[in-house]
């Protein structure tokens, strides 16, 4: 069974692109070369998270069969790389006229980290969030809404 965190499977390997836009002395992206970068940060990182997916999750047949300790294992490994990659877009810098919309699926991703990060010692919580459609379901939906197809859920 391939378990797949899509949320969390958005943003990792932006180190990347991470240089390719935003600070001062730049001009801002358009919004297509934001949308670009960003989906290439968030292939990136779904590459990298199927990979610590397969690691926790191999030889489990159902998502029944995940316990507390196999979803404690796949978040210690992904989560750290999610917020890499909400960093990572986040320094890609928005477009002119969309900041306060890119603003809003950053502090989406550091939302939906933080309630991650606050149930970790709750078997049953954290057991959810890994057989939920996606631990980050606030950071997908702006991320979708706004033209990252790679960061949300409809790449799974």
């Amino acid at each position: 069974m391939k378990l797949k965190m899509t949320g969390l499977a958005v943003v990792a390997v932006a180190a990347v692109a991470a240089g390719c836009g935003g600070g001062d002395d730049e001009e801002a992206l358009s919004k297509a070369e934001f949308v670009t970068q960003g989906n290439k940060i968030c292939t990136d990182f779904n590459t990298a998270v199927d990979k610590d997916a397969g690691k926790a999750f191999a030889g489990l047949e159902s998502a029944s069969d995940v316990t507390p300790d196999v979803a404690r294992k796949f978040f210690d490994a992904a989560l750290p790389k999610f917020d890499d990659a909400v960093d990572d877009l986040d320094a890609l810098g928005a477009p002119e006229g969309d900041e306060d919309t890119v603003q809003a699926i950053i502090d989406a991703g550091k939302s939906d980290s933080k309630a991650i990060e606050d149930v970790k010692d709750d078997d049953a919580a954290i057991t959810k969030f890994v057989t939920q459609g996606s631990a980050t379901p606030d950071f997908d939906k702006k991320a979708e809404d706004y033209g990252l197809t790679e960061c949300g859920t409809q790449n799974a």
